[in-house]
Order: C-alpha cells, then structure tokens, then sequence
C-alpha cells in the first residue's frame, strides 16, 4: 500500500485554491481515503494520468460514453491525476432495470437473412443474434444485410471499443451502439456492474447483434451475467454456452470468476447480497451445465 505523499497534498491544495468554493465540501476531502488511490473491488491501483490536461480529456470522453458527470482529482498517493463519477452515491449498484416485457423479436426481425450471410458463429440467442464482431473490413458485405434485417443495436463487448470503426459504422447505418466491455481477468468488474441495467435493457428490447471478437468466449461472459443477475429473476432461459463448451476442451471457470466477482463487487457496495448465495450457486450450476449441452 501506498503512503500520502506531502509533495502530493501541496499540489492537491494548490489545485483546490484555483475553486475554494469546494474546498469544505465533505467530498473533497475524500482523496485522503485510500479508496481514492485504490479500487473498493479489488484493491488494485486506479488507472492515473501523468497530467491534469490529460484527466480532463479522459472524463470527457467517459461522459461522453456513459453519461452522467466524471471529474478529475488529484491524488495524494501518487504523483497522477484519478477520474471520479459524481452525482451518484458509491454504494449504489443493484440492477434496476425497467423490463420491457416479455423477451421478443420485432416482426421486421429477418433472423434468417442475418444466418445466411455466413458471419462466422452467427446463431440466435434471445431476441437477437450473436456473432463474430463486425469491425473487420472484410465482413463490409454483411453490413446491408444485417441493417435490412432489422438490427437496432450492436453491442461491442471488447475492451477497446469506444469510437473505433465498429461505432462509426453504427452511426453509417442509423443503428445504435453500446460498448458493454467486458474481461474475464475481472479488471472490467466496475464498469459492468455499472452498465448493466443498460445492457439488460437492450437485450429485452431485442433486435440486437451482441459480439466480441470471435462471438464466442466473452459473449458467452455476458449472456452469463444478464441471465445470473436479472433474466433468472424473470423466467427466462439460461444462454446457451458455445465459447467456453465443454465439447471444445473448455470449461466455465472465466465465467464464474467474472460472476463471482460482480457477485462480490455488489455485495460490497450494496451492503447486502444481489441474491442469497445457495441461489447464487444453483444459477452458477446451471450455467456450468450449459457448457455441456
């Protein structure tokens, strides 16, 4: 663990005297918490930006993908600058999600045309489809295609997603775009507790293509987490697993440590467990057990 760096706190004073105005409000004085330098989840060390002009740019492109309101602070752990949410209390991070009914497929919906363009590990799952990512110039033939189909939303589960050529061909086509990111070292842990409800929402809503990058591993990840934490609550199915298959020599173990995690990570920050943990294991078996059909 870090110490609190004199050198740093002079430059975290000097910074808040540019807007003493916030200088007495209870939240700024919380950079002296550890939390401020390290990650609630794990403990690890937040990502730090060498300079304040750096931290600025990165909250807004954070606000400009997510939402709400990020601001940059100084730390008084490391010479770096942190990005912060404001506006939303830190403990709060249950699924609340509105369902949008029964799971369903728009009539305008031609799931067949969408199997016949021949995208490698093109299959349906719930009320859309999934698949390999579309960011590959040579799969540009598909993109009519799935567009006439009645695609309303891709869902980019990679890391790297945000404003590369998959997004800006959304935009091309008038489709929505949604970057759920997902890693099954469990770094992403935060982020995917944190988006989700959004998630849910556009898996519910249907007509949707969600992918990584072969439509496999990280897809079955995601599926696992929307179904465990919010479909299993309301009758729906469990995903059927084709990455992480037993048939190919694979087992579940990523997934369940990225649901463990989150399991963890909400149960931290709520106070209370999403779930009682007996059911929270019998959800886990059910996925492992998928991995076998």
């Amino acid at each position: 663990m870090k110490n609190i760096s004199i050198k740093n706190i002079l430059v975290w004073f000097c910074e808040q005297l540019t807007h003493p105005t916030t200088l007495f409000e209870r939240s700024t004085w919380g950079v002296f918490s550890r939390y401020s330098h390290y990650r609630r989840s794990d403990l690890r060390e937040k990502v730090s930006h060498a300079t304040k002009v750096r931290a600025v740019k990165v909250a807004n492109e954070m606000k400009a993908k997510y939402g709400g309101e990020y601001v940059p602070y100084k730390c008084v752990y490391c010479d770096g600058w942190h990005v912060a949410k404001v506006g939303a209390p830190a403990n709060s991070v249950a699924v609340n999600v509105v369902p949008a009914g029964p799971l369903r497929v728009d009539t305008a919906f031609d799931v067949q045309r969408i199997l016949s363009t021949g995208i490698k590990d093109i299959a349906v799952v719930y009320g859309g489809v999934r698949g390999a990512t579309m960011s590959s110039p040579r799969q540009e033939y598909a993109w009519p295609i799935i567009h006439e189909s009645g695609i309303r939303t891709i869902i980019d589960l990679r890391e790297d997603g945000f404003r590369t050529r998959l997004s800006l061909k959304c935009e091309q086509y008038g489709m929505r775009y949604f970057h759920y990111p997902v890693d099954n070292r469990c770094n992403n842990i935060e982020s995917m507790v944190r988006l989700l409800p959004e998630l849910c929402r556009c898996i519910d809503e249907g007509n949707f293509y969600i992918a990584c990058a072969m439509g496999l591993h990280r897809t079955d990840i995601a599926l696992s987490v929307y179904w465990v934490f919010y479909a299993a609550d309301r009758n729906v199915g469990p995903p059927e697993i084709r990455g992480y298959h037993a048939g190919a020599g694979h087992n579940t173990s990523k997934i369940m440590r990225v649901l463990n995690g989150i399991y963890s990570y909400m149960t931290e920050h709520n106070g209370l467990e999403p779930m009682p943990k007996q059911e929270f294991i019998r959800r886990k078996d059910i996925i492992r057990r998928q991995s076998k059909i």
